[in-house]
Parts: C-alpha cells; sequence; structure tokens
C-alpha cells in the first residue's frame, strides 16, 4: 500500500476497558440508599481497595421497605436504632470477598462467605439467580453482572439480613442492680442464695422493690433486714426468698388468663393472676401484691418485680414448743402433770395466758407448799386441771384483737376471765382479784396465741 503495510489477522483486538469502581457503578445504577449507607458506616474505601468482591447491592425500593417493616422513616433512624456496627455488618453481609458472575455459579444452591463473617446462600436457576440471607429471605437479583474494578455487581430487590444480633442478657444479679433493688441483694446475699439463682437451669424470679421490704419490717416492727434476720433465722428468710422464685421460666405473656398456682423452691405454690396485661401474685397468707415491671429477660429466666413480699405459710411451733422456747418448765411440768398437753395441742383455737416460772414460785410460797407435787396434793388433780384451764381461752385473740378497756372471756375452767387493754398494756384479773401484767404478748403458735404473764390466775376452788 502507499503509505504503509497490511497484515491480516484473525481476531479483532480489543483496547483496555475502562471499568467503573464499586462507587461509579453503584452511583451509576441509581442506588442512592446504598451508597448513603456505605458512607455513613465507612466502608467505601474498604470496598475500593478489596482484591476481589462480589457486590449484592439492594435497590433504593430494597432499602425503604427494609425501614417500613422496622417502622422506621429514614436511614439515620436505622443507624440510630442499630448502631452503626450492626449497619455495618449488614453492609458486610451484602459483599462476598472473590469474583463471582452469574455464570461462575453451579447450577442449584450454594453457600458464600461474606465480609459479615456469615455465610449467604445463592441459588442459580438457569439465568435466574436468588439470594437468601441467615433469616431465611430470598431476593432476586434483578440486574447481573455489573463488572467493577475488583470484581461484580448484582442489584439485589431485598436487603439481606445476617443473624440478629441478640442484645447481652443481664444474669440476676445484674438485673436486680440495674432495677436498684438493693435491700433484695442485701436479703440474698445475707441468705447465701446468690450462686444458687445464678446456677439455676430455669427461673422466675417475682422480685420485691426496696418498699416491699420496707413495708414488711414496718409491719413485724423491725428496723434493718438484720433485724429480720435475729428474728426469724437464717433458714426461714431462705424459705422466704425462695418463696419467690418459680424453677420455670414465666413471662408474662406464658401464663394463662385467670389464676394459676405454681410451684417454688420454698416447696410451696404460689398463686399467679393474668387479667388481661395485669398480673398478681397471692401469697400462702392470702397477701395479693402487683407485678408493677414485667418480663426483665435473665440468662436462665426471667424477672418480675412486684410491689410486696410474698410469704409462705407460718412455720409456727406448736404450745408445746412455744413454752419450750420461753423456758416455761414449771408450766410443761404442770400441764404434764394434769394430763392436758394433746389437749391443748389438739384444740382448734386458743389463747394460753402463760404464767412464767417465777409466778409459780410465787403461788407455792403463798399456798406453802414446796412444790407441784405439794400443789397437786393440796388441791387435788382435777383443782390444777381448773386452774390451768382457767389460763386457756377457746378463741384466738392476739393483744391487737382486744377491744380498749375491760373484757370478759371465757376459759376451758368454765369461768369468765377479765383481760384489759390499756393501750400497748393488757393485764388479766382472775375470780380473787388478783390482776397481773401481759409481760410478753402476741407469740403465735399453730392453733392460736401465747401471752406470758407474771402471775399464776386461780379461778373458784
Amino acid at each position: 500500500m502507499e503509505n504503509g503495510v497490511v497484515h491480516v489477522i484473525d481476531g479483532v483486538l480489543l483496547p483496555e476497558f475502562s471499568l467503573p469502581n464499586v462507587v461509579e457503578a453503584a452511583t451509576a445504577a441509581g442506588l442512592t440508599v446504598l451508597l448513603d449507607a456505605v458512607t455513613a458506616a465507612n466502608l467505601g474505601q474498604t470496598l475500593l481497595d478489596a482484591e476481589a468482591i462480589t457486590v449484592f447491592a439492594p435497590t433504593n425500593q430494597a432499602f425503604l421497605d427494609l425501614l417500613a417493616a422496622l417502622n422506621l422513616g429514614s436511614l439515620q433512624e436505622l443507624v440510630a436504632a442499630v448502631g452503626i456496627e450492626e449497619v455495618t455488618r449488614i453492609l458486610g453481609f451484602h459483599v462476598v470477598p472473590a469474583t463471582a458472575f452469574s455464570f461462575d455459579l453451579a447450577e442449584g444452591a450454594q453457600t458464600v462467605p461474606t465480609l459479615a463473617g456469615e455465610d449467604l446462600t445463592v441459588t442459580r436457576t438457569g439465568s435466574n439467580v436468588t439470594v437468601t440471607d441467615a433469616r431465611g429471605n430470598t431476593f432476586n437479583v434483578v440486574a447481573a453482572d455489573v463488572a467493577i474494578e475488583n470484581g461484580v455487581v448484582h442489584v439485589i430487590d431485598g436487603v439481606v439480613l445476617p443473624t440478629a444480633n441478640e442484645p447481652d442478657v443481664p444474669n440476676i444479679v445484674e438485673a436486680a442492680e440495674a432495677a436498684g433493688l438493693t435491700v433484695l441483694l442485701d436479703a440474698v446475699t445475707a441468705a447465701g442464695l446468690g450462686q444458687t439463682l445464678l446456677d439455676a437451669e430455669a427461673i422466675t424470679v417475682f422480685a420485691p422493690t426496696n418498699d416491699a421490704f420496707v413495708n414488711l419490717l414496718g409491719a413485724l416492727g423491725l428496723g434493718s433486714l438484720q433485724e429480720l434476720v435475729d428474728a426469724v433465722g437464717i433458714e426461714e428468710l431462705q424459705r422466704i426468698l425462695g418463696f419467690h422464685v418459680v424453677p420455670s421460666v414465666a413471662f408474662s405473656t406464658d401464663l394463662a388468663e385467670g389464676a394459676q398456682t405454681v410451684p417454688t423452691l420454698a416447696g410451696e405454690d404460689l398463686i399467679v393472676t393474668r387479667n388481661g396485661n395485669a398480673v398478681t401474685v397471692t401469697d400462702a397468707r392470702g397477701n395479693t401484691y402487683n407485678v408493677a415491671v414485667a418480663d426483665v429477660e435473665i440468662e436462665n429466666g426471667v424477672v418480675h418485680v412486684i410491689d410486696g413480699v410474698l410469704l409462705p405459710e407460718e412455720n409456727l411451733p406448736n404450745v408445746v414448743e412455744a413454752a419450750t422456747d420461753a423456758g416455761l418448765t414449771v408450766l410443761l411440768d404442770a400441764v404434764t402433770a394434769a394430763g392436758l398437753g394433746q389437749t391443748l395441742l389438739d384444740a382448734e383455737a386458743i389463747t394460753v395466758f402463760a404464767p412464767t416460772n417465777d409466778a409459780f414460785v410465787d403461788l407455792l410460797g403463798t399456798l406453802g407448799v414446796a412444790d407441784l407435787d405439794e400443789l397437786v396434793d393440796a388441791i387435788g388433780l382435777e383443782g390444777l386441771q381448773k386452774v390451768l384451764g382457767f389460763h386457756v381461752v377457746p378463741t384466738v385473740a392476739f393483744s391487737t384483737d382486744l377491744a380498749e378497756g375491760s373484757q370478759t372471756v371465757p376459759t376451758l375452767a368454765g369461768e369468765d376471765l377479765t383481760v384489759t387493754r390499756t393501750g400497748a398494756n393488757v393485764t388479766v384479773t382472775d375470780a380473787e382479784g388478783n390482776t397481773y401484767n401481759v409481760v410478753v404478748a402476741d407469740v403465735a403458735i399453730e392453733n392460736g396465741v401465747v401471752h406470758v404473764i407474771n402471775g399464776v390466775l386461780l379461778p373458784t376452788l
């Protein structure tokens, strides 16, 4: 040829393609929400610098659908709701650290790793490709094989989500601390129950507020938790606390409508009642309290905060045990001599005015006898039974049950006894006009109450 030479070849020569980077490709496709999300998560440079990537890029509508499902109005609200780290994790779940054009995929389903550290399921059916996320949602590839500098972009019609990022759940101690239940924590520590609750496989805890404990202490005339421990003993405190713990998990939504009985660690049943969204608990003594804060999830169950301290059945002594604890040895000897022990134990309801040992010593001195045997010789066994019966009222009368002033009450001796209350003071007057003081009132027993008095009451003999 005139100005050079021609060589005939068997192919078409192509210049080097000028491919867009991932940001340019997303911009060209109008994926503005994805670009905003990548900018917010500061992932742009990471994607640009990656050696090889496959990006499953959601459309703007895909993001709008996700926001609507979460009841959010904007990308900024999503960031505020889940945190920037979670947004970063979601975006990373759309990026595979290798290049995979649609024609590189095997027919059928395959799992591929992502920058989020979780696998994504990609399925090719002929020329169609879908992606399924960790929560089972499946979306379509609507624009495949957009080549970029370091890989490929596939546009998809949904936002793929990794596994739910469960929030940290506190243990029972942490939950109580967060709720400010300091008295309950002190009680659990005093009872040595902390590790038991932490190690339990499944528990529901009805947790009293600080005010609930203060109200209990006030009702018992006690000033502190230590005074409660001193009064009832550490075993009883453990029993009370155990009565607040159900050995299974019961969120309020798990409860049936109406009343149900549930077992507790105290070995007694608790009554739990649900009325709509309101839940109450009723203890063994008939006290009913409200669940003020429900469904606080903990590592091994749930906590419901309540406005009262639940009490199990009273673990009361019988009359013989109460007299033994009070050191009323002469009274016990007299009851044994008179054969009245079983009668008192079997009685349905009694109030016993129990003389001190000194009271019996004073009576023996007044009668000029040396001991209980000489007293029996002097007045006879029936006389002793009548004297003792005159100290027993066949009904339960705590000092708070008495009317102000004088009242007569029947006794097992068949004669009335005069009982007088003056404010907090109580006296008893016998058939001979002798008046004695109640020196220790209101000792509860299984079938009634004992009041310790400083004299022996005498009926008509």
